[in-house]
């Protein structure tokens, strides 16, 4: 298989890391406008409480959606490998491998979400009083969920091949579509939580349609049919490599999962503090996910940069791509260390009407005490970014779980008495365990020999 131009096994590491990350933040920052348009438009033209109801929602989700995007995650390191090796037929199987697995389980997961929304939401001590509007959020947007992972393992697979183009491309159409729809359904419709799962919902779906349009125009190896040798095409489920996938795929979804298992647990922990922590809490949230998109996303460049080198057969090329990694994690942990603290105020005002003054009050409060720390999760995640390159997906695994639990037992403890301030708080303890854990693995593998291969 010829190596195209975005392959990431020659030329300067830095130079493959920014282009691949700097569309893949763009893309990550329009998908995240999904939520946020939401959020905004629902806090300012339906009240505090639907944006309390869209709230509670979300971390249920996200577990979904984390599980589903976690197994794209485990299943591109292969495809990556494979495109590294220039091993065509192997790529198209795994990639029409994934893609069935995929749709199975989010089937699955969706028709468990909508038939336990309401036992779920009890579980999480959602309030009374916006009950209804969570579980019909819930459940509407858990309906399009089929349609959402088709489109996060075709996005993997574009990555997977240092293609990130293709998915901004496509975030943007459907992220220009959901303002769109928001502001009909909810500002001019006035239907409330509905409205905004409604845009949600066909948003994603403008997204997925296009992605495949694209990718089979400009990507055409990923679908080539050509007889394998075996009377079967390549692009076909492969028992063997399902195997495989799933052995990725499995810890890296637990993994995505659990992240927002503990966002769940801390929800449940902030809910009885009333609808204005609740509202703050949310919309701390959403800039929460802005601010820490461009560290995922330059350590998912890492770990295809480092993938792509492990199936090349170059360990010199995976340890400067660690190297090169991390000091743009850390540069770019601290400069949105110091925005965050500084704009506080105005980001919060984005979020709620002037006269929401509390809500205001406690996510300020929020935001300067985790403006001092947004390094720290971007250290961590280039480490783990080649932790999964090199096939470590269970330890990445226990270390986020670590840092999960961790999080909601501070939480639970110190909220009592530090109310809404105990989360940031929290969330640092979770931090520097997980830093102290993964920079202790990393010396010993380094150590034992076993740092640049799986």
């Amino acid at each position: 298989m010829p190596k195209s131009p975005r392959s990431m096994t020659e030329g300067s590491i830095a130079r493959h890391l920014l282009r691949y990350s700097i569309p893949a933040i763009l893309g990550d920052l329009f998908q995240v406008t999904y939520n946020t348009v939401d959020s905004v438009i629902v806090g300012k033209y339906a009240g505090a409480g639907a944006l309390a109801a869209v709230g509670v929602a979300s971390p249920l989700m996200s577990i979904a959606m984390f599980f589903i995007i976690g197994m794209g995650i485990g299943a591109s390191v292969l495809m990556s490998e494979f495109y590294g090796a220039g091993d065509g037929r192997a790529l198209r199987r795994e990639f029409a491998t994934t893609l069935a697995m995929s749709a199975a389980f989010s089937a699955a997961i969706a028709l468990g979400l909508f038939a336990l929304a309401e036992p779920l939401l009890r579980l999480c001590r959602t309030p009374a009083e916006i009950m209804g509007d969570t579980a019909r959020y819930l459940r509407i947007v858990a309906l399009g969920m089929i349609v959402t992972s088709l489109y996060n393992i075709l996005a993997a697979a574009s990555r997977s091949i240092g293609d990130t183009f293709t998915p901004l491309i496509c975030l943007i159409a459907g992220s220009l579509t959901n303002v769109g729809l928001d502001l009909y359904f909810v500002a001019r419709l006035g239907l409330g939580v509905a409205g905004a799962a409604y845009a949600t919902v066909i948003s994603q779906g403008v997204s997925v349609l296009l992605c495949a349009a694209l990718l089979r125009r400009n990507e055409p190896m990923l679908f080539a049919k050509a007889d394998a040798g075996d009377g079967r095409s390549d692009f076909t489920v492969d028992p063997s490599l399902l195997r495989r996938t799933i052995r990725f795929s499995a810890p890296s979804a637990m993994q995505q999962a659990g992240i927002y298992v503990g966002k769940l647990l801390v929800q449940s922990a902030v809910n009885p503090l009333g609808v204005s922590a609740i509202a703050a809490f949310n919309a701390v949230n959403r800039i929460d996910d802005y601010a820490l998109i461009p560290e995922r996303d330059i350590a998912g460049g890492e770990t295809v940069l480092v993938a792509q080198n492990h199936g090349a057969g170059k360990p010199d090329r995976m340890r400067r791509g660690l190297y090169v990694a991390m000091v743009l994690e850390t540069i770019y942990g601290l400069i949105v260390s110091i925005c965050v603290f500084a704009l506080a105020g105005p980001l919060m005002r984005l979020f709620v009407a002037p006269e929401e003054t509390e809500v205001v009050r406690l996510g300020v409060r929020y935001l300067r005490l985790m403006g001092f720390f947004y390094f720290m999760p971007g250290i961590t995640n280039g480490l783990q970014g080649y932790m999964r390159a090199i096939g470590k997906m269970n330890i990445t695994m226990y270390v986020t779980y670590s840092q999960m639990f961790t999080r909601a037992a501070f939480t639970f403890l110190l909220i009592g008495r530090l109310g809404l301030d105990a989360v940031p708080l929290a969330c640092v303890a979770g931090w520097i365990l997980m830093m102290v854990w993964e920079i202790g693995l990393i010396v010993k593998w380094k150590k034992d020999g076993r740092l640049y291969r799986l």
